[in-house]
C-alpha cells in the first residue's frame, strides 16, 4: 500500500482549528533532559547537553557518550574513533564477566525478541552462532537482556544496560560506516540494530532512541541481500511476515477493538487535522486514520497499514526524520503520541505477533512516552494529547478486551 496516497475516509465537518506556529515558546517549567548523555540518564540528573562532553561529565572526569544516531551513520559516514575511544572500545571485546554470561542465557531463555513473526526462534538458535564474532551484536544482546531483565525482577542491572548499550551503540556505528562483507555481517547488523530497538522501549526516555533504532532497521533490511533465502530475517520479506498475520488473523478467534476506545481515536485524529503539517506528518496522519477505520471490522487491513507507520519514516529524507523526532516539533510530538495510543487499543490485533513465542513479555516504557510527550506540549495545545494520555493510564486487561484468549496455547 502506498503510503503517500490520500485517504478517502479523512474526516470533514470538523471544526476549525486555527493555524498553530511550527516552533511554539517552549515550557519554562520543563528542565527534563530528553537528549543527554548515557552518563547523567544512568545517574538521573539533568544534562546541559553540551558537546562533545557535557559538563557534569567534565567534572566528574567521565568519558561523555551521547545516544548515537544510527540513522546518521547509515547516510553518512561518521568521522574515525580518536584513539583513545578505540583503546576503550577494543578494551572488552572476549573480556566478559559471570554476570555478562547469566545476561546471555536470560537472553536465550526468556529476553529474545518475538520479531521476526513465526521466526522468532533464530535468535536462540542462528544469531547465537555467529554473535560472539560482532561486537555490536553480543553488547547489544547483552543490553536488552539487561533492560528485560531489570524490568521482571528486582536484579537491578539497569547500569549494565546503558553500558553495554554504549558500547553497542558506538560498535554498530562504526561497523555501518562499510558495506558488510557477508551474509552473517548484514544479519549481525540488522539483529544488533533490533535488539538495540526492543531495549529502547524498556528506557523512560527512549522514544527517540526507539524511532531511530526503527529506521535503521528498515534502512537496513533495504539491502535486498538481507531478504535472501539465506538470510536470517529472511522472514521480513513481505509475503513472510505479512502473510503470517493474515493467517493468523484469519485463524484465530479475536477479540475485537474496542469500538469507543476506536470512536475516540478517529475524533482525535480529526480535531488534530487541520494543524500546520507538513506533507510528510500529514502522510503520516493519514496512516493513522486509516488504521482506525479498518480497525473496525477488518483487521487484515488494519494491521497492514498500521505496519506503515513503521515503514514511512525509513523513507524520508533525513532532515524530515529528524524533524520529526524533534521535541520542539509540537506536531510531530501529538502525531506520535497518537501513534502510541493506537498501537495500545489495536492489542487485540497485534498479541497475534507473539503466537508462539516461548519469552517472557515484560513491562515496557512505551505507554509512559505519552506523559513526557504531554508534559513538552504547549499548554494551548495539550487537548490533543488528552485521548491519548487517558489510554496510557488504561490497565493493560482492558485492551485484550473482556473475554481473556489464550494465545500461547
Amino acid at each position: 500500500m502506498d503510503t503517500s496516497e490520500t485517504s478517502s475516509d479523512s474526516p470533514e465537518g470538523c471544526e476549525s482549528i486555527p493555524q498553530q506556529p511550527r516552533k511554539p515558546i517552549p515550557r519554562k517549567g520543563h528542565t527534563k533532559s530528553r537528549r543527554g548523555c548515557f552518563n547523567c540518564k544512568r545517574r538521573r540528573i539533568k544534562c546541559n547537553e553540551k558537546h562533545p562532553e557535557c559538563n557534569h561529565c567534565i567534572k566528574a572526569g567521565l568519558q561523555c557518550e551521547y545516544p548515537a544516531n544510527i540513522i546518521q551513520t547509515t547516510q553518512r559516514a561518521p568521522s574515525s574513533p580518536s584513539p583513545q575511544e578505540m583503546v576503550n572500545l577494543r578494551s572488552m571485546p572476549g573480556m566478559f564477566t559471570l554476570k555478562d554470561m547469566r545476561l546471555f542465557h536470560h537472553f536465550l531463555i526468556t529476553a529474545y525478541p518475538h520479531l521476526p513473526v513465526g521466526a522468532d526462534k533464530i535468535w536462540i538458535t542462528v544469531i547465537p552462532s555467529f554473535a560472539h564474532n560482532y561486537e555490536y551484536l553480543i553488547h547489544s544482546i547483552l543490553a536488552l537482556s539487561a533492560s528485560h531483565l531489570d524490568a521482571v525482577s528486582s536484579a537491578s542491572v539497569a547500569e549494565e544496560a546503558i553500558s553495554h548499550r554504549i558500547l553497542a551503540v558506538k560498535s554498530l556505528n562504526e561497523a555501518l560506516s562499510v558495506p558488510p562483507k557477508t551474509r552473517s555481517e548484514r544479519d549481525a547488523r540488522m539483529a544488533a540494530a533490533l535488539a538495540l530497538a526492543f531495549q529502547s522501549s524498556h528506557l523512560q526516555d527512549g522514544l527517540f532512541e526507539f524511532l531511530t533504532m526503527v529506521r535503521g532497521c528498515n534502512l537496513i533490511a533495504g539491502d535486498d541481500a538481507l531478504m535472501n533465502a539465506d538470510s536470517a530475517f529472511h522472514a521480513f520479506r513481505e509475503d513472510g511476515h505479512l502473510q503470517t498475520m493474515k493467517n493468523r488473523l484469519a485463524t484465530f478467534q479475536l477479540n475485537g477493538v474496542n469500538r469507543d476506545d476506536l470512536d475516540s481515536a478517529a475524533l482525535s485524529l480529526r480535531a488534530i487535522e487541520l494543524l500546520n503539517m507538513t506533507d510528510w506528518e500529514k502522510t503520516f496522519w493519514d496512516i493513522l486514520v486509516r488504521t482506525v477505520d479498518h480497525a473496525y471490522d477488518r483487521p487484515v487491513e488494519a494491521y497492514t497499514t498500521f505496519v506503515l507507520l513503521y515503514n514511512a519514516p525509513s523513507r524520508w529524507t533525513h532532515d524530515e526524520f529528524q524533524s520529526f523526532i524533534d521535541p520542539n516539533n509540537t506536531v510531530a510530538q501529538i502525531l506520535l503520541a497518537h501513534f502510541i495510543a493506537i498501537q495500545a487499543i489495536l492489542t487485540p490485533i497485534l498479541i497475534l505477533e507473539r503466537v508462539g513465542f516461548t519469552g517472557v513479555d515484560a513491562p515496557t516504557a512505551v505507554l509512559g512516552w505519552i506523559e513526557g510527550i504531554y508534559k513538552n506540549v504547549p499548554l494551548n495545545l495539550r487537548s490533543h494529547v488528552e485521548w491519548c494520555r487517558q489510554v496510557s493510564r488504561y490497565p493493560f486487561i482492558r485492551f485484550l478486551g473482556q473475554r481473556q484468549i489464550e494465545y500461547y496455547e
